[in-house]
């Protein structure tokens, strides 16, 4: 016997599932929209360069965020995976020191 919530369950899920890829939509260079479409780099009249959704509307669940700012944003990111990377490096670096002290005891 199945469970008589199982499809509701499954649809709460998606919508969570959706609510949070919009939440995190405009974070770092885009590469897919939320609504499924191709993300295109695209000018407005000032001359300033976006990403944007192919099939943007401005009703919040597609993508238009400013190439200066997603770039500056990822920099920020590959940052603090550099800085976790070498700080786990300096960690191994330094269980292998003790344990050849410790080789060197026995």
């Amino acid at each position: 016997m199945t469970d008589p919530y199982y499809a509701d369950v499954k649809q709460w899920k998606r919508d969570y599932d959706r609510c949070e890829m919009v939440l995190f939509a405009n974070q770092c260079i885009p590469k897919i929209c939320v609504s499924g479409g191709p993300i295109t780099l695209a000018t407005d009249d000032k001359g300033m360069s976006y990403y944007k959704c192919k099939e943007y509307e401005d009703d919040g669940l597609h993508i238009r965020h400013r190439c200066f700012d997603a770039i500056k944003e990822e920099l920020e990111e590959l940052k603090k995976k550099v800085a976790e990377e070498a700080n786990n490096r300096m960690n191994v670096e330094d269980e292998m020191k003790k344990m050849r002290e410790d080789s060197k005891l026995l």
